[in-house]
C-alpha cells in the first residue's frame, strides 16, 4: 500500500470551473462541500484503488482528489500494491464481472484465498494511516477484500464498482459469488450504471454515480492550433514518418477522414475486431490508440491483446493495412500522454468505442466533450451516455461488424451530420458528467 501525494487544485483553476458551470450550480456545489465537511467532522475521505496510472479510475481520481481539496473537503488517495498472482486473480475477477464465460477467466482453487490474504495484509497497512472519523471509498474488485478488515476501524466503508454486465451470465454470477460475501459489512455500494447492480447485492444500500470528466485536464483542455501538428506527428497521425511505438505501413493521408478508438489493449475493448470491421469502410483512416502494454502493472493481459491486434493488423489486405495503425503511447509522463490522446481525439472526424462490455465509457465522454461524433456499442454506460441519433450512434450488437462498418461509413461518408451530433454531445457532458455532479452525489450518499 502507498499513499499518492496529490496537491489541492489551484484556486484559479477551481474558480474557472465555477465560472464554467454557472452561479446556480456553483452555489449548490459549495453548499454540498460545506455539508460534506460537517459530515466528516474532522475525518478524511479516502479513495483506495489498485493503480495510480492507466485506466479510468486512476484518471478520475487524479481529478477528484485535487477538486475536493480545492473546495475544502479533506481527502486522500491510497493505492493497494500486489504481485503478479494477485493481479492475475483480479484481472479474471474483472473479466467475470463483465460477463466472461471463457474457461481462462474462471477462478482456480486457491485464487480467492490468495486474494483475501493479500488484501488482509494491505488492510493492516492502511489501518496505520486511518483515523476513526475517516470514510473510505474503495474502488472495484481489486479492493473488495479490504472491507472485512476495515469496516470496524473507520466511520464508514463504501465500495464503488466501475464494471458490470447488462444481463447476468454464469461468469458474472461466479464473480459476485466471490465478491458479495466480502462486501457484507460495507455501509453501501456504488455503481456507475443502475442495471449493473447484481441481485447478490440487492439487499445493500446502493447508489448510482457515473464517472466524470475534468474539462481543464491535459486530455480535455483546448489545444492551440499551432501545437496540434506536432502532437499528431508524435501520435503517428501526421504526414511524416511514424515514431517507433506506432505500427504503421506508410503515412496517413491528412485529407482522409480519421477514425480513432482510444482504449486499453483488452479483450473487452475488442480492438482487433475494430480492425476487421473497418476493412469494409471506404476511404477513411483508422488509429487504435492504447498505452504502452508494459506500463500498466494491474493489467497483465495488455501485452497479449496488443499482440492479438498486431496479428489482426498484419492479416489485413495491404490496401486496408495502409489505412490503419496501432499506437502504443508512452506512459512515463502522464500529462504528455494525455495531450497526445487529446490531439488524436480532436483530429478525429469520428471516435468509436466498440466495447463488448463497459462499466462507463470515459473515452466516450472525452470525445463528446470535444464535440466529436461517437459510434459506441449499446452496452453498459455507453448506452446511457449516447442518445442514439442525437448525441451519437449506438451499435445494438457489438459483434455485428457489418453494422459497425455501416454506422462508421454513415458518419465518415457524410450521410449523418457528425458536427450536429458533436455539438449536442458536448452539451450533454456539460450538463451531466462534470465533477460537481460527483461531489453532490457523494455528499448525498454519505448524508443519507
Amino acid at each position: 500500500m502507498h499513499v499518492i501525494d496529490t496537491p489541492a487544485m489551484p484556486p484559479a483553476t477551481r474558480d474557472a470551473f465555477l465560472t464554467l458551470i454557472g452561479p446556480e450550480r456553483a452555489d449548490r456545489l459549495q453548499d454540498a462541500a460545506r455539508r460534506l465537511r460537517r459530515r466528516l467532522d474532522g475525518g478524511t475521505l479516502w479513495h483506495v484503488n489498485s493503480t495510480a496510472a492507466g485506466g479510468g479510475v486512476a484518471e478520475m481520481l487524479h481529478v477528484l482528489v485535487p477538486f475536493y481539496r480545492a473546495l475544502g473537503v479533506p481527502v486522500r488517495w491510497a493505492v493497494v500494491d500486489g504481485d503478479p498472482a494477485f493481479f492475475d486473480t483480479t484481472k479474471r475477477l474483472g473479466n467475470l464481472a463483465y460477463g466472461s464465460v471463457q474457461d481462462a477467466d474462471r477462478l482456480r482453487p486457491g485464487d480467492l484465498d490468495g486474494y483475501t490474504r493479500h488484501l488482509a495484509a494491505e488492510a493492516d497497512r492502511l489501518r496505520t494511516v486511518l483515523g476513526p472519523a475517516d470514510v473510505l471509498l474503495l474502488h472495484d474488485h481489486q479492493t473488495a477484500g479490504l472491507v472485512p478488515g476495515l469496516s470496524s476501524v473507520t466511520a464508514g466503508v463504501h465500495w464503488r464498482c466501475h464494471v458490470g454486465v447488462d444481463a447476468p451470465t454464469p461468469g458474472s454470477r461466479e464473480a459476485w459469488a466471490a465478491l458479495a460475501p466480502l462486501l457484507e459489512k460495507a455501509d453501501g455500494v456504488v455503481f456507475s450504471v443502475r442495471r449493473h447492480i447484481p441481485e447478490e447485492l440487492a439487499h445493500h444500500r446502493a447508489a448510482v454515480i457515473p464517472p466524470v470528466l475534468w474539462p481543464f485536464a491535459p486530455k480535455n483542455e483546448p489545444l492551440p492550433a499551432d501545437r496540434l501538428p506536432g502532437l499528431l506527428e508524435r501520435c503517428g497521425l501526421g504526414p511524416g514518418d511514424a515514431p517507433g511505438y506506432v505500427l504503421a505501413d506508410g503515412p496517413r493521408d491528412p485529407a482522409a477522414p480519421l477514425v480513432v478508438q482510444v482504449s486499453r489493449w483488452d479483450r473487452l475493448k475488442d480492438m482487433h475486431a475494430v480492425l476487421t470491421g473497418f476493412a469494409a469502410v471506404p476511404d477513411a483512416h483508422l488509429a487504435l490508440i492504447g498505452p504502452d502494454p508494459a506500463s500498466i502493472p494491474d493489467d497483465i493481459e495488455q501485452a497479449h491483446w496488443f499482440e492479438v491486434c498486431r496479428a489482426a493488423w498484419t492479416a489485413l489486405p495491404p490496401g486496408v493495412r495502409r489505412r490503419t495503425r496501432l499506437v502504443c503511447l508512452p506512459m512515463h509522463d502522464l500529462d504528455d500522454n494525455a495531450r497526445l490522446v487529446n490531439a488524436a481525439q480532436r483530429a478525429a472526424g469520428l471516435v468509436v468505442q466498440k466495447s463488448l462490455a463497459e462499466g462507463f465509457g470515459l473515452t466516450v465522454t472525452e470525445a463528446m466533450w470535444k464535440a466529436r461524433p461517437v459510434v459506441g456499442s449499446a452496452v453498459g454506460g455507453i448506452a446511457d451516455q449516447i442518445d442514439h441519433g442525437r448525441t451519437g450512434l449506438l451499435l445494438d450488437d457489438p459483434h455485428d461488424l457489418a453494422a459497425f462498418a455501416r454506422l462508421v461509413t454513415d458518419v465518415t461518408g457524410g450521410a449523418v451530420d457528425g458536427a450536429a451530433l458533436g455539438r449536442r454531445a458536448r452539451a450533454r457532458v456539460h450538463g451531466a458528467y462534470l465533477p460537481d455532479s460527483d461531489l453532490l452525489a457523494v455528499t448525498g450518499l454519505l448524508l443519507t
